[in-house]
């Protein structure tokens, strides 16, 4: 958070226009968290807080100039075809990097951090999304997180029917 606080503070966002204060957020200021929203998930505060400061560094608002945001910032997140500027929404961006880490689980099998998550937090009884809660690492806390966001997209092979929930599992 204070990388992003640091940058935008350094930079003199009346010199360049409002597309080029797009350029420099969506390429520059979004990607700085990227590393740490793949492995905590972030408290909201904290997004809340960065996406202010990445909303007054495009709108030109300090605290000498008060400037107007013309657009809420949940609608600059948006994708261009839905009328938005593009911007990554880190909530969104933090769901789905943790829940990037349930699809590396089960393609990398024999991998060490896989043989340690599988004893640790006995995810084959029956399977990844029944993991138990308590006691683990913020990491796993995360993507747990995520998983619940995610278990209604997710689809199952049966194959033999021992990792299969029955009544909760699509």
């Amino acid at each position: 958070m204070d990388k992003v606080i640091k940058r935008v503070s350094g930079w003199k966002g009346k010199l360049l226009s409002y597309g080029g204060r797009l350029v420099l957020l969506k390429s520059y200021l979004a990607s700085i968290p990227i590393y740490f929203l793949s492995f905590i998930k972030f408290p909201k505060w904290a997004i809340n807080m960065i996406n202010s400061h990445m909303a007054h560094f495009f709108w030109d608002n300090s605290e000498e100039r008060h400037r107007y945001h013309l657009a809420r910032w949940p609608l600059i997140t948006q994708t261009k075809e839905f009328g938005g500027l593009g911007v990554p929404d880190l909530r969104i961006l933090n769901m789905c990097l943790l829940a990037s880490w349930i699809h590396r689980y089960h393609l990398h099998n024999v991998v060490l951090w896989s043989q340690i998550i599988r004893s640790k937090y006995r995810t084959e009884n029956p399977n990844v999304f029944c993991s138990a809660d308590r006691n683990t690492l913020p990491f796993w806390k995360g993507v747990q997180w995520a998983a619940q966001a995610t278990v209604l997209g997710y689809q199952w092979l049966v194959g033999d029917g021992k990792r299969i929930r029955f009544w909760e599992d699509h």
